[in-house]
């Protein structure tokens, strides 16, 4: 109707200015009187609203009330859930916090902290939102800017429902269908693409609700489904997953708790914004620590127990074996606490197996036992305050798997790798990012405690007695447990820990017995063999560790807290102190500067340590038959131990590859005590050691030199399992050459990686003396080592052969691939290639070499030439 009406006024408006004076007034009278259009009519009531929601009392009729911070209403029969909120409760900010109880233990593995994040139920005429508050972005209420921060950045809804009743009629309260609010894809499976998983919402239910004054707990089972099989071959069908999901839901603390700044002198997590109500401040971030409100009951008393101390529950799954190593591992911090003036402030408590409350209600801190096959890791995530940075809720997860891998077969590094697999080191910017919910020191440390058992049982430190073991395992797990409970204090890596004390103190038993072997429990460690197996591990805080908790949680008055945490702060110069975290290590050769920033390694001479290390695994190769080869033991024994050395090559390769074009970094502060540049290159003697002991004990012609019997007994596992592992072995015999072609690459391609040959060029110009470590020294020791054959004129070996080749494949990359080397890289690339094409001329014209490595010689030489002139016409 009032379309056509539109079309009618259109054509009277046309008319009149055609047959009238287009000079004249338009006559509104006349269209009035022709056409007058009819009054819209007045909206009308719906008589019907009270009937098309129910009396509140009426929907709740048949329905199990749980009353708590959020009433629910469950009537289980029916499978309907309903959610009470208040009308205050609309617009009020709360927390939410997912865990993952369980899934496939293979992916998905349980006791996982999924996340937390502030919200707000928020109702738009019958439709409520469940809204993630944005709380990135903050600005004074009572400043003009925060009226733009509330205009120009949004919120996000994570889920919504619809009203259920009429507001309660003594409460105001309305009901709202929960299961659109929780049962849903909450982990964002569909999303991950793993396995093609899709929700099935009609196959997923709430388990379980628990709600009481501060928070309510809410379990739900998720149910995803596949189109075909996944990989997931720990579930009976991998078609169907069920995923036990645990929500809490919590009112802020209501406390006197008072947020602390962060120092990027010392390593804690922590909570960030930008606070926009200055604008012409520095920086409009603003960092508090993440850190619990721990306070004394006596402030004034020299030691004192706090308020509420920081109780840690052990999970009634952890086998009674393991509980009192866990203990000691969770009480060893009261040490650091009571440095200053904390009586008990870390309480350790058993769960009892009665227990009625489930670990994963946010007001209990847990050590949780969880079983994922074939995965040793532990984390310790830990929840806090996204507006003060106080920490409220912390689990740390302990795989079986951990325990259970001095049992299993070691993981071998056998896998193939071509030359372009590796190259791609090159290419890759993605910085490896570490936080406290990927820790990775239980999966290696494992690794750790069975080449440095093996180890002991080589050296004869040990017989491999069950109670030997039992011991070694106790300590083990207190280093762990010391390790991630540190992350739930709010501590942050520290990859410069284990490198304060010298090799002469750590092979000292008397020093170790008194100071331990680190700095800090929060570096990566090794197992200390130096003192002979003395003290392997690192069971009690370092002095970094008591430094960082005084930062944390020392008591200050409030006009004095500034000055007095700058003076903790500024002892960051001490020797053993020393302080560089995740960023400062990984990267490859990026952002990995500082060769004593590093995981793994031990000492203030990691290029020592790692010489040591390559001994210890020489001694263990050598004595391998007679140490390991026991009548009715499988020969798959011999097989994992043997495959244990091979990481310690790698992780030699990688350590002491950082000396080249490296920078001691520091993260000290203008005028702090005993001020140190930030930067200082590493010295060319340093460099050079380095440099000669890669070329010695790992590029060397000698090197790889191993026993016929031994690599003819190295026999893999024959039974078959669950992955279908026997099916899927690339070999059944023992790849050697692949495995040393893997330690030779990562070499070469890490000392050669376009930043590293970029710091050494920007460091040429850096040294404060006349005797700086060239680019040039770098490809004249490389090439004299891996060609060194033609100097002596001898037969080349299959290892070196294959190690020739792969060193022209990255001289190549480097000429005639754009992967942003400098100017100097190149022609020194070219001019090693045209040195090492001279001496293969010169040796090819001797009779001493046999047949192979003629034939070897001759076949470099054509591939040197093809990429020369490659190079030529690319340029």
């Amino acid at each position: 109707m009032h379309k056509n009406f539109f079309i009618i006024i259109s054509a009277i408006f046309l008319l009149q200015l055609i047959f009238s004076d287009p000079f004249a007034p338009l006559d509104i009278d006349f269209l009035k009187k022709k056409v007058a259009p009819k009054p819209l009519a007045a909206p009308k009531t719906n008589k019907k609203q009270k009937s098309d929601y129910p009396e509140y009392n009426d929907v709740i009729d048949g329905f199990n009330k749980i009353e708590g911070l959020f009433d629910f209403y469950w009537n289980q029969e029916k499978n309907q859930i309903a959610i009470s909120i208040l009308p205050e409760q609309f617009n009020q900010t709360y927390l939410a916090n997912i865990t993952r109880q369980s899934g496939d233990a293979y992916y998905y593995d349980g006791s996982s902290l999924m996340g937390e994040y502030p919200f707000i139920f928020k109702k738009i005429a019958s439709t409520i939102q469940l809204v993630h508050i944005n709380v990135l972005f903050r600005a004074d209420p009572d400043k003009a800017i925060s009226k733009a921060i509330d205009k120009d950045f949004s919120n996000s809804i994570i889920a919504t429902s619809k009203q259920l009743s009429m507001p309660n009629k003594e409460t105001g309260a309305i009901l709202v269908d929960a299961s659109p609010l929780f049962i849903r894809d909450i982990g964002y499976v569909s999303q991950q693409g793993r396995g093609q998983y899709k929700f099935d919402k009609k196959n997923s239910f709430f388990k379980s609700i628990l709600s009481f004054p501060e928070n309510s707990e809410l379990d739900l089972i998720a149910h995803y489904q596949s189109s075909k099989r996944t990989n997931s071959y720990t579930l009976p069908n991998s078609r169907s997953m069920e995923i036990n999901y645990h929500i809490s839901l919590s009112s802020f603390p209501q406390n006197t708790y008072s947020p602390r700044l962060l120092d990027d002198r010392i390593g804690y997590f922590e909570t960030m914004y930008q606070d926009y109500s200055n604008t012409l401040q520095e920086t409009q971030y603003v960092r508090y620590i993440n850190r619990w409100n721990l306070k004394k009951k006596d402030p004034y008393a020299a030691l004192s127990e706090p308020e509420e101390p920081i109780v840690y529950w052990i999970e009634n799954k952890v086998p009674e074996e393991f509980r009192h190593a866990i203990r000691d591992g969770i009480l060893a911090w009261n040490e650091a606490f009571e440095k200053i003036g904390f009586k008990n402030a870390i309480v350790a408590k058993q769960m009892p197996d009665d227990a009625d409350w489930d670990p994963a209600d946010v007001r209990y801190n847990t050590i949780r036992w969880f079983v994922q096959p074939g995965s040793g890791y532990a984390v310790g995530p830990s929840r806090a305050n996204p507006f003060t940075g106080e920490l409220y809720d912390a689990d740390v997860r302990i795989s079986a798997d951990f325990v259970r891998a001095f049992y299993s077969e070691f993981e071998e590094f056998v896998q193939p790798v071509t030359s372009d697999d590796i190259a791609k080191m090159w290419d890759n910017h993605v910085e490896h990012k570490h936080d406290h919910n990927h820790c990775k020191y239980a999966e290696h440390l494992r690794e750790q405690m069975s080449l440095g058992w093996h180890n002991m049982i080589a050296q004869g430190l040990i017989s491999g007695t069950k109670e030997e073991l039992l011991d070694y395992v106790y300590d083990g797990l207190v280093d762990l447990v010391l390790h991630e409970v540190g992350h739930t204090l709010g501590l942050r890596h520290n990859f410069k820990g284990s490198s304060i004390y010298s090799i002469e103190q750590l092979s000292d038993r008397q020093f170790t017995d008194k100071y331990g072997i680190s700095g800090s429990v929060m570096d990566y460690h090794p197992v200390n063999l130096l003192d002979k197996g003395h003290t392997m591990f690192q069971t009690k805080p370092g002095p970094y560790d008591l430094w960082a908790i005084e930062y944390g949680y020392g008591e200050f008055n409030t006009s004095e807290e500034a000055s007095q945490l700058e003076q903790i702060a500024n002892m960051s110069n001490h020797p053993l102190l020393a302080y560089g975290t995740d960023e400062d290590t990984f990267g490859r050769s990026s952002r990995g500067v500082d060769p004593l920033c590093n995981v793994w390694d031990m000492s203030s001479d990691p290029i020592g340590y790692y010489d040591n290390q390559l001994n210890l695994v020489t001694k263990l190769w050598n004595n391998l038959l007679n140490d390991f080869e026991k009548d009715g033991e499988r020969y798959q024994k011999l097989r994992s131990v043997f495959s244990q050395g091979i990481w310690e090559y790698i992780g030699a390769a990688r350590t002491t590859s950082k000396f080249i074009g490296g920078l001691h970094f520091r993260r000290n502060h203008i005028g702090d005590p005993g001020e140190q540049i930030p930067f200082q290159v590493v010295s060319a003697n340093e460099q050079r050691r380095a440099l000669n002991f890669i070329s010695s004990r790992i590029l060397d012609k000698d090197v790889f030199d191993f026993d016929p019997e031994l690599l003819n007994k190295l026999s893999p596992e024959r039974y078959d399992d669950f992955q279908w592992s026997l099916w899927k072995m690339d070999r059944i015999d023992y790849p050697i050459h692949r495995v040393v072609q893997r330690i030779h690459l990562y070499t070469l391609y890490s000392l050669f990686d376009p930043r590293r040959l970029a710091r050494v060029q920007d460091n040429e110009v850096k040294f404060l003396n006349d005797d700086p470590f060239t680019m040039k020294e770098l490809f004249f020791t490389i090439d004299e080592t891996i060609w060194q054959e033609l100097a002596l004129n001898e037969n080349i070996n299959s290892y070196k052969r294959q190690l020739q080749n792969m060193h022209l494949e990255m001289y190549s990359n480097i000429l005639l691939y754009n992967y942003d080397f400098n100017s100097d890289a190149q022609s020194l690339t070219r001019n090693s290639l045209k040195s090492i094409l001279k001496n293969i001329y010169l040796t090819l014209g001797s009779s001493n070499i046999d047949s192979v490595t003629k034939a070897h010689l001759e076949f470099a030489s054509e591939k040197i030439e093809t990429i020369l002139d490659a190079e030529i016409q690319l340029n």
